[in-house]
């Protein structure tokens, strides 16, 4: 007979089944008292989950590739759409997930709120230890983690292909780390409307190259009248690298990505080999105990106004900026440095490996003909990409952040506003390295500019980043009942894979959405309780349109519709 190739199908005789299984259990014992002057304060804790997934009904291709080359009556049938004339169940299988997490803490701290005076009154002194112990397993089932391996018939296995149709392969994976710091904080105050507060903090982890970081922070406030208050701070900030992105072993995931040097031909061959450019290709990646901690640095000002009663103003000045973030170079990103790479090689050397961390198969006779057109040397269709967890260059931001509050009580009951408004004026991603030839090579005209170099530069206004956020809301209440109407918006901005080659950008517009709910509180016996009736986007606000899976920007928007609900509440 001849071969058949079948893509896409959906095993729908039976449906997937989904059972989560969840035990949590904490345990806490804490001692305070005083010694003279000083305050002292204890305490031991213990914490772990565990969470237990089975899915059913699952596809083995192990099984599966048994079945369809079984030459009885009992192979499976994939045109028969009933249980019984397909055999279907000769293929399907459970596959399960059990995770455990676990944390254990000591932590011991002193205080005395007079160390020793100053004219403007006493300085309060703390100092403290913390250890812990952070621990966790990710139990995968035998046919995703290897145990039970499945051959491709082009020859890829596991890591690279798991026995279970539609989902890629995971090994198991577990890790553990001590953690042990100690910090000291003071409160000065240096005059009567002014305080200074200082802290430090240093932690030791076990598990990773730099494991030794100690952080400072500083911070005032000023008040030069009742009404008015002058804040600032100053703060170093880190971020260990977590246990999964230390400890995990070799990890494929299935995504589909656009392949920029196929796309780079495509357009300058006006499609006329018809090139696919948007493939299934597999990202891999592995955890590394090599990577350093993220570190950063913090500042703000700003100033709360009280001009009458019931009314408070704010806003606050900030701009952060962090070093060794912890990220992925990025799927397209390799592949857009393959495209440089083969850009700046011609056709006169094409025994380069150019982007290795790039995995391509053999070009077709089209593929052959179309980078020959373009004059650049060939590339087959991606298949891999190694995309491995490392540090990345600086990161800043500057914003500021608003707020108007104001209460006010009438005999209608006690109404209350509430707005904040959050902007963002600066978003930087520095590239050097790979990034930074990247970003050159776009800036100098050597890559087009509707290629996007994703994640480094000027991210503001991109892909998600807004500049702009506004919250706001009005509260009633009076007696037992009570009312609020709140709205959110979140500002626009440009998805730079639809940029055109003159530069011409795809702007996301701004979203706005209302929420609405009515409360109702009473007694049930000598039980508070509460009931709620509420709507969420009041005016079935729909998400503004994007080339995304389900047609929106989900990393900022939400496309739920309108819907109501209703919650019932009790304090005992």
């Amino acid at each position: 007979g001849l071969d058949l190739l079948i893509d896409n199908h959906r095993i729908a005789q039976l449906p997937r089944i989904v059972d989560n299984d969840g035990e949590m259990y904490r345990f806490l014992q804490g001692l305070r008292g005083s010694q003279g002057e000083w305050d002292w304060e204890t305490a031991f804790s213990i914490s772990e989950a565990k969470q237990d997934d089975t899915t059913r009904n699952r596809v083995s291709n192990t099984l599966a590739q048994q079945a369809l080359y079984d030459s009885s009556a009992d192979a499976f049938n994939p045109f028969d759409p009933t249980v019984e004339g397909s055999n279907v169940e000769r293929i399907l299988v459970d596959v399960y997930r059990k995770s455990k997490t676990k944390l254990t803490t000591f932590d011991f701290k002193v205080s005395n709120n007079e160390l020793f005076a100053l004219p403007a009154g006493p300085v309060a002194g703390l100092v403290g230890f913390e250890w812990r112990k952070e621990e966790f397993e990710d139990d995968r089932d035998p046919r995703l983690d290897g145990t039970i391996a499945f051959t491709h018939y082009t020859g890829d296995t596991f890591p690279y292909v798991s026995d279970v149709v539609n989902s890629s392969p995971t090994p198991d994976s577990k890790g553990s780390r001590n953690v042990s710091s100690m910090f000291a904080e003071l409160q000065i105050p240096l005059f009567d409307n002014l305080d200074v507060q200082l802290a430090i903090r240093n932690e030791n982890y076990s598990d990773i190259s730099d494991n030794n970081v100690t952080v400072g922070k500083a911070a005032f406030g000023y008040r030069p009248v009742e009404s008015f208050l002058l804040r600032g701070s100053w703060s170093e900030t880190f971020r260990a690298p977590n246990l999964v992105t230390v400890n995990e072993g070799t990890v494929a995931r299935q995504n589909t990505r656009t392949d920029w040097t196929c796309e780079y031909v495509d357009q300058l061959t006006n499609s006329a080999y018809g090139l696919d450019c948007s493939n299934s290709t597999q990202r891999v990646a592995e955890g590394s105990e090599r990577l350093s901690p993220e570190t950063g640095e913090g500042t703000s000002i700003g100033f709360v106004f009280e001009p009458m009663e019931g009314l408070t103003l704010t806003a606050d000045w900030w701009a952060i900026e962090k070093n060794d973030t912890i990220g992925l170079f990025g799927e397209e990103n390799h592949m857009i440095l393959d495209l440089l790479y083969r850009l700046q090689a011609g056709t006169g050397n094409c025994s380069l490996g150019f982007n290795e961390a790039v995995v391509r198969m053999s070009p077709d006779d089209d593929q052959l003909a179309a980078y020959a057109e373009a004059g650049i040397c060939p590339a087959g269709t991606a298949t891999r990409v190694d995309d491995l967890y490392l540090n990345l260059d600086t990161r800043e931001l500057e914003g500021y952040d608003i707020g108007l509050y104001y209460d006010v009580d009438t005999g209608l009951g006690r109404f209350a506003f509430r707005y904040n408004g959050s902007f963002l004026d600066k978003f930087e991603q520095a590239a050097s390295g790979r990034a930074g030839m990247l970003v050159a090579a776009q800036a100098s005209g050597e890559l087009p500019a509707n290629i996007p170099v994703d994640g480094f530069a000027d991210l503001l206004g991109r892909d998600g980043n807004q500049e702009e956020r506004h919250r706001a809301s009005l509260t009633w209440r009076k007696g037992d009942f009570g009312a609020s109407l709140s709205g959110y918006q979140v500002g626009s901005f440009y998805q730079s894979s639809l940029t055109l080659s003159d530069g011409t950008r795809y702007v996301i517009p701004s979203m706005t959405t209302y929420d609405a709910t009515f409360d109702y509180r009473f007694d049930m016996g000598d039980t508070g309780a509460r009931f709620r009736l509420g709507v969420k986007n009041l005016t079935d606000e729909r998400a503004p349109l994007a080339d995304r899976y389900f047609g929106y920007f989900a990393d900022a928007h939400s496309d739920y519709g309108r819907y109501m609900y209703v919650d019932l509440r009790m304090s005992f």
